[in-house]
């Protein structure tokens, strides 16, 4: 498993004074309010301070304190460190599934998890068919995702007829 997630990007200045507005890649942008650092590419950066306003962290580095020190970090990656993050004990993080091979429960091998799409009513799986190459979409529900064993990287789905096409 990896030892940092991609969070977010670096996609705007907000004033003059450093602040940085960052576009979360997690489902709670409060999550940065709890960060003392991030990661902006490979270079670790104190916080000073976040603030959250419209589904953005607006992020002020320590050090940073005017907007022509923060140009050079636009459109830069964000992480994080694992250990910093909590899923609760109840859910699975988007990196580590990313390469899973997809199995139905008769155990073929369907193909392998590519990405996972968020910006739908309920995310979807991006599954890569090993048959053809071929890209299609699993909702990720519990009528069609069975089971999920990272240990194994393998996610055993049921299937409808027509749900592959």
């Amino acid at each position: 498993m990896k030892k940092s997630f991609h969070i977010g990007k670096i996609v705007n200045t907000h004033g003059v004074k450093g602040e940085v507005k960052v576009y979360p890649y997690t489902d709670d942008v409060n999550k940065f309010v709890d960060f003392d650092h991030l990661y902006v590419e490979d270079q670790k950066i104190q916080i000073e301070t976040v603030r959250i306003h419209k589904n953005m962290a607006l992020v002020k580095f320590k050090g940073y304190d005017n907007m022509d020190l923060v140009l050079p970090l636009m459109n830069k990656n964000v992480f994080i460190d694992r250990d910093l993050v909590d899923d609760g004990g109840d859910g699975h993080y988007i990196v580590d599934l990313i390469g899973c091979e997809i199995f139905d429960e008769s155990g073929i091998m369907i193909g392998v998890l590519v990405d996972v799409l968020q910006n739908t009513s309920q995310d979807l799986y991006q599954i890569r068919r090993s048959d053809n190459g071929e890209d299609f979409y699993l909702p990720v529900v519990d009528e069609f995702v069975k089971n999920i064993d990272l240990n194994t990287r393998r996610i055993i789905v049921r299937l409808i007829e027509g749900l592959m096409e």
